[in-house]
């Protein structure tokens, strides 16, 4: 195995990953390729995610040639914190590869109590507070950029929103697709494209990046636009082509 935390004091958690993630009293919080629970260690809640064991070409990849998505799950989010951008604490990620191939993969976190995800309010136009917690959003997203972080998945589940005093704290997850480099305008407006279906929101989004930076905003607009139909033109064949595999499979 093959393994590595913040603290030593969590090898034992780490090391019996498998046994205690398979606990019928744990909550769990997501299951579809991969699986999300509630652990406790020590009298306190953790998040394990458990990631689905790639197929055989991959395996041999995650094995010799590339960090595991456990691996870079951990190694983002140390960077994250470091750049003083909100993630979960992250507590250590755990591999159980055999000789020649890879197998499971764990990352482990502290349990974030939060208050909702993004999702909920790009879903409902009429949600408390809509236009301030999306002003505060966007200047979350900018500080984001200007510090060069990339978050391919920066998608309406994936980031967490706790109401703090009258400010509201936005922290990142699944974090293992993720880039640090240097934005320009175009990718700054590339980066919002997996966020909401509603043109109000765009536009909004768009105005209000505008305002905290240099970009002319016909220019974020036309990028903004470009990007999301780009995303939604992606949905729509993964959907065909799902339909075209039971079809055939029938």
């Amino acid at each position: 195995m093959n393994y590595k935390t913040i603290n030593q004091r969590f090898n034992t958690f780490l090391i019996d990953i498998q046994n205690s993630f398979k606990k019928e009293s744990n909550q769990t919080l997501f299951q579809q390729r991969n699986t999300i629970k509630i652990v406790k260690f020590e009298q306190k809640k953790y998040v394990v995610k458990s990631f689905k064991v790639p197929h055989l070409l991959n395996q041999i990849v995650y094995r010799f040639f590339r960090s595991s998505k456990a691996q870079r799950s951990y190694e983002n989010a140390v960077k994250l914190r470091e750049l003083n951008i909100n993630t979960p604490q992250p507590i250590g990620y755990i591999e159980f590869p055999s000789f020649f191939l890879f197998n499971e993969s764990y990352y482990i976190s502290d349990f974030f109590d939060y208050d909702f995800e993004i999702r909920a309010l790009l879903a409902d136009k009429h949600f408390p507070h809509r236009e301030e917690i999306l002003t505060q959003f966007v200047a979350f997203s900018y500080n984001l950029h200007n510090k060069g972080v990339f978050h391919i998945d920066y998608s309406p589940g994936n980031i967490l929103v706790k109401k703090i005093d009258d400010t509201y704290s936005f922290s990142l997850i699944d974090v293992n697709r993720m880039q640090f480099l240097e934005f320009t305008d175009e990718l700054r407006m590339k980066a919002f494209s997996k966020l909401s279906t509603f043109n109000e929101d765009r536009a909004f989004i768009t105005n209000a990046y505008c305002k905290l930076s240099t970009i002319e905003p016909n220019f974020a607009t036309t990028k903004m636009e470009l990007f999301h139909e780009k995303h939604q033109q992606y949905i729509r064949n993964k959907k065909k082509l799902r339909k075209l595999k039971k079809k055939n499979n029938a």
